[in-house]
Protein backbone atom coordinates (compact mmCIF):
# COMPACT_ATOMS: atom_id res chain seq x y z
CA UNK A 1 0.00 0.00 0.00
CA UNK A 2 1.23 3.18 -1.24
CA UNK A 3 0.88 6.16 1.68
CA UNK A 4 -0.19 9.39 0.06
CA UNK A 5 -1.73 12.73 1.94
CA UNK A 6 -3.59 15.64 0.22
CA UNK A 7 -2.75 19.04 2.23
CA UNK A 8 -4.60 22.05 2.24
CA UNK A 9 -5.90 24.96 4.18
CA UNK A 10 -7.97 22.97 7.41
CA UNK A 11 -10.55 25.85 7.17
CA UNK A 12 -11.48 24.35 3.90
CA UNK A 13 -10.75 20.70 4.56
CA UNK A 14 -11.90 20.32 7.92
CA UNK A 15 -8.56 18.29 8.54
CA UNK A 16 -5.06 19.47 10.14
CA UNK A 17 -1.98 18.21 8.17
CA UNK A 18 -0.21 17.07 11.49
CA UNK A 19 -2.64 14.52 12.12
CA UNK A 20 -3.23 14.00 8.43
CA UNK A 21 0.65 12.90 8.31
CA UNK A 22 1.05 11.03 11.28
CA UNK A 23 -2.24 8.63 10.41
CA UNK A 24 -0.97 7.83 7.07
CA UNK A 25 2.88 7.46 7.55
CA UNK A 26 2.49 6.35 11.18
CA UNK A 27 5.01 3.30 10.71
CA UNK A 28 6.72 4.47 8.08
CA UNK A 29 10.71 3.66 7.91
CA UNK A 30 13.31 6.19 7.29
CA UNK A 31 14.78 7.84 5.36
CA UNK A 32 11.56 7.50 2.95
CA UNK A 33 11.58 8.65 -0.61
CA UNK A 34 8.79 10.81 -1.56
CA UNK A 35 6.80 12.45 -4.16
CA UNK A 36 5.87 15.88 -3.56
CA UNK A 37 3.20 17.58 -5.83
CA UNK A 38 2.90 21.26 -5.72
CA UNK A 39 -0.90 21.99 -7.15
CA UNK A 40 -0.88 25.73 -6.63
CA UNK A 41 -0.72 28.52 -9.25
CA UNK A 42 2.40 29.65 -8.00
CA UNK A 43 5.80 28.08 -7.34
CA UNK A 44 7.31 27.08 -3.50
CA UNK A 45 10.02 26.62 -1.69
CA UNK A 46 10.74 24.79 1.37
CA UNK A 47 13.33 25.07 3.46
CA UNK A 48 12.62 22.00 5.79
CA UNK A 49 13.72 19.92 2.89
CA UNK A 50 17.40 21.01 0.98
CA UNK A 51 16.64 21.57 -2.41
CA UNK A 52 12.94 20.88 -2.34
CA UNK A 53 11.89 23.68 -5.21
CA UNK A 54 8.30 23.14 -7.23
CA UNK A 55 7.11 25.16 -9.70
CA UNK A 56 3.38 26.34 -10.22
CA UNK A 57 0.76 23.69 -11.57
CA UNK A 58 0.72 24.68 -14.78
CA UNK A 59 4.55 23.38 -15.31
CA UNK A 60 3.62 19.52 -15.39
CA UNK A 61 7.37 18.63 -15.29
CA UNK A 62 8.74 20.99 -12.29
CA UNK A 63 5.58 21.09 -9.98
CA UNK A 64 6.56 17.28 -9.02
CA UNK A 65 9.74 16.48 -7.45
CA UNK A 66 10.68 13.62 -5.60
CA UNK A 67 12.88 13.73 -1.84
CA UNK A 68 14.53 11.63 0.54
CA UNK A 69 13.23 12.55 4.29
CA UNK A 70 15.56 11.71 6.80
CA UNK A 71 12.25 11.66 9.76
CA UNK A 72 9.32 11.43 10.66
CA UNK A 73 10.01 15.36 12.14
CA UNK A 74 10.90 16.26 9.22
CA UNK A 75 7.80 15.18 7.57
CA UNK A 76 5.71 16.76 10.18
CA UNK A 77 7.80 20.07 9.22
CA UNK A 78 6.92 20.01 5.38
CA UNK A 79 3.22 19.21 6.20
CA UNK A 80 3.21 22.08 8.86
CA UNK A 81 4.38 24.99 6.81
CA UNK A 82 2.37 23.52 3.52
CA UNK A 83 -0.90 23.46 6.07
CA UNK A 84 0.14 27.14 6.63
CA UNK A 85 0.74 28.39 3.03
CA UNK A 86 -2.18 26.87 2.56
CA UNK A 87 -4.10 28.45 4.83
CA UNK A 88 -2.90 32.15 4.34
CA UNK A 89 -3.75 31.70 -0.21
CA UNK A 90 -7.02 29.76 0.65
CA UNK A 91 -6.10 26.29 -1.33
CA UNK A 92 -8.32 23.62 -0.25
CA UNK A 93 -5.52 21.42 -2.12
CA UNK A 94 -2.38 22.41 -1.97
CA UNK A 95 0.27 19.97 -1.98
CA UNK A 96 0.51 16.23 -2.52
CA UNK A 97 3.03 13.81 -0.79
CA UNK A 98 3.01 10.39 -1.84
CA UNK A 99 5.48 7.55 -0.51
CA UNK A 100 7.45 6.11 -3.70
CA UNK A 101 6.36 2.67 -4.32
CA UNK A 102 9.10 0.16 -3.73
CA UNK A 103 9.86 -1.73 -7.19
CA UNK A 104 9.94 -5.35 -6.78
CA UNK A 105 11.40 -7.71 -9.47
CA UNK A 106 8.60 -9.93 -10.43
CA UNK A 107 9.41 -13.75 -10.45
CA UNK A 108 9.23 -15.71 -13.28
CA UNK A 109 8.29 -18.76 -13.66
CA UNK A 110 10.17 -21.37 -15.95
CA UNK A 111 9.58 -24.30 -17.55
CA UNK A 112 11.33 -27.54 -16.61
CA UNK A 113 13.21 -28.91 -19.69
CA UNK A 114 10.82 -32.41 -20.18
CA UNK A 115 12.99 -35.47 -20.88
CA UNK A 116 13.92 -36.38 -24.40
CA UNK A 117 11.36 -39.06 -26.05
CA UNK A 118 11.95 -41.06 -29.16
CA UNK A 119 9.43 -39.32 -30.53
CA UNK A 120 10.94 -35.79 -30.43
CA UNK A 121 14.66 -37.47 -30.80
CA UNK A 122 16.44 -35.80 -33.81
CA UNK A 123 16.38 -38.44 -36.55
CA UNK A 124 19.69 -39.67 -38.05
CA UNK A 125 20.03 -41.35 -40.87
CA UNK A 126 22.66 -43.45 -41.88
CA UNK A 127 23.74 -43.33 -45.15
Amino acid sequence: MIRKVELGAPSLTGKGARELVAAEFAGAKYPLKVVVTNHAPRSVVFPEVPGLFLAHCANATDSVMTVALSSASQLQRLASSAEQIAELNGYAVFLTIAEVEVEVEPIVATKSKAKTTAASAPVVSAT
